[in-house]
């Protein structure tokens, strides 16, 4: 365990008390009293050269500036020269310093007492920040060891919570932003990137000390140190240098750790659309040959059985087309993922919207349309099939989410830009938060999944056609305020200007 260290002298001062500060008084005056005796005995014993024994009075003075504070020190100085002059001057038991050579002698005592102590103290305070720096050296490494190899964030905050709470000696913890936002110190800490807590700006009465992990813009929560029993404040112990060191490597270690996190998350959810491509690609064609048949044998039999056979025959024929549905969509999936780049062709928009609604008339039942083109929109130039595909999907959902007998409104204009095609719908409409979601690959909204089955990938195979021609599909605000409004658009280049005869509202 690493102690606590101090960096500065008035920190030591701190947290020396009073009883040690009389002990190691008491433990310099008696030095000093047993110098004088011992230089008192020898000089009564006959001691040839009384004036040398002034040496012993250094004595104490060296073991005081080494060992203790040096206010005691010089304090020892002064009953040193004391001592010295009451025992061995010339009238002994006189202050008299009228005599010029004891008078000397206590100046060159009183001054080489004061370099020693000087050299001494300053060689202890280097001593002390060399340890320090050492110290601080090796509970860096010591952090930096147990982050090392952590791949996870969870496991990167209990090894540094461990790991602080020993280098400090004090109970720490992390909290992440999303459990930060529950206090609102944490929020505030997070917000202007400053220590709260333990006399800081921030809550200073806070008998915790709550420091910011990360820097500018990537805060990733809070390190949160609880009070010390018995122990003065973290804060008050340790500078800011040093907490701020900590917490900037354990920052950058959670920072490493959710970067490995979400890169292990994408190549995880990347072999999985891979294999699921390959699955569904290999499925998709393997399934297209006997859906023909069986769809070609159901059509003939549709015109040669009585009233009764006919519906069934019409209900199986409505299921195989929507199921060859399913798997054109799982084939155009695997097309596009190669980058395949399909033939433009000029396509109408109002001939695309009856091959659409021919394909899906058994969906229809009591739902009505209404088309409103523009005057003079243009003809698209798209690949016919693909474009169908997209037109397919989009109003194949709105018929499937919306109510039996709601309505259908297909809008198409142009814009500055190009053009735009509504689709809206008198549904329940598309959750803002789902908006975008909707367009993932396999993504299904709960209810969807719980009343009409698909596969979740129509709307991202609109996507993926759209970007072909740089143009986008997208949820919007219905303009009625009702149901969902799906828009397709498409920029100029991907259109051609022909003039047409004027459009009628259907």
């Amino acid at each position: 365990m690493s102690p606590a260290f101090i960096f500065e002298d008035h920190v030591l001062a701190v947290r020396k008390n009073r009883w040690t500060l009389w002990q190691e008084g008491l433990l310099s005056f008696a030095l000093v009293a047993g110098v004088t005796g011992v230089a008192f005995a020898l000089d009564r014993m006959g001691f040839p050269s009384p004036e040398s024994l002034g040496i012993l009075f250094v004595l104490p003075v060296l073991c005081a500036a080494v060992f203790f504070d040096l206010r005691l020190a010089l304090a020892t100085v002064g009953l040193s020269v004391i001592a010295y002059h009451l025992v061995l001057s010339a009238a002994y038991g006189s202050l008299d310093v009228s005599n010029p050579q004891v008078l000397a002698k206590v100046v060159v005592l009183l001054t080489v007492s004061l370099v020693v102590s000087a050299l001494a103290t300053r060689l202890r305070r280097i001593t002390r920040e060399g340890q320090t720096r050492e110290n601080f050296l090796t509970d860096l490494y010591q952090l930096n060891q147990d982050l090392i190899g952590k791949t996870s964030v969870d496991d990167v905050c209990a090894a540094a919570e461990h790991r602080l709470s020993v280098i400090l000696q004090a109970p720490c913890r992390i909290h992440l932003k999303p459990s930060s936002a529950l206090d609102p110190v944490f929020v505030e800490v997070m917000t202007r990137r400053q220590p709260a807590g333990q006399g800081q700006a921030i809550s200073g009465e806070d008998p915790r000390l709550i420091l910011p992990l990360g820097e500018a813009d990537d805060v990733a929560g809070v390190l949160v140190f609880e009070p010390r029993a018995g122990l003065p404040p973290v804060a008050d112990t340790f500078p800011q240098r040093f907490l701020s060191t900590l917490t900037g490597q354990v920052a950058l270690a959670i920072s490493r750790a959710a970067l490995t996190e979400a890169r292990t998350e994408q190549v995880r959810q990347a072999d999985r659309e891979r294999f699921m491509s390959a699955m569904l690609s290999s499925l998709s064609h393997d399934f297209k040959t006997p859906l023909v048949g069986i769809i070609g044998a159901l059509e003939a039999l549709q015109g040669r059985v009585d009233d009764t056979a006919h519906e069934i025959v019409g209900d199986g024929l409505a299921e195989a087309q929507r199921l060859n549905r399913f798997v054109i969509n799982l084939i155009e999936m695997s097309r596009l993922e190669t980058g395949i780049r399909p033939k433009c062709e000029p396509v109408h928009i109002r001939d695309a919207l009856s091959g659409v609604l021919r394909t899906l008339r058994p969906l229809i039942g009591h739902q009505t349309f209404r088309i409103e083109i523009e005057p003079g929109f243009p003809l698209l130039n798209v690949n016919p099939s693909m474009f169908d595909l997209v037109l397919l999907n989009l109003i194949e959902n709105a018929l499937k989410y919306g109510p039996a007998e709601g309505a259908i409104t297909i809008g198409a204009r142009q814009t500055a830009d190009g053009v735009v095609i509504d689709i809206d719908d008198d549904g329940e409409g598309i959750a803002p938060a789902q908006r975008d979601l909707v367009f993932t690959k396999f993504y299904r909204a709960v209810d969807g999944d719980r009343k009409i089955a698909g596969t979740g990938l129509g709307l991202y195979i609109c996507r993926e056609i759209m970007d072909i021609y740089s143009g986008s599909v997208e949820a919007v605000d219905p303009p009625d305020g009702t149901g969902a409004c799906m828009r397709l658009s498409l920029p100029t280049d991907a259109t051609l200007l022909v003039t047409l005869p004027e459009e009628e509202v259907e």
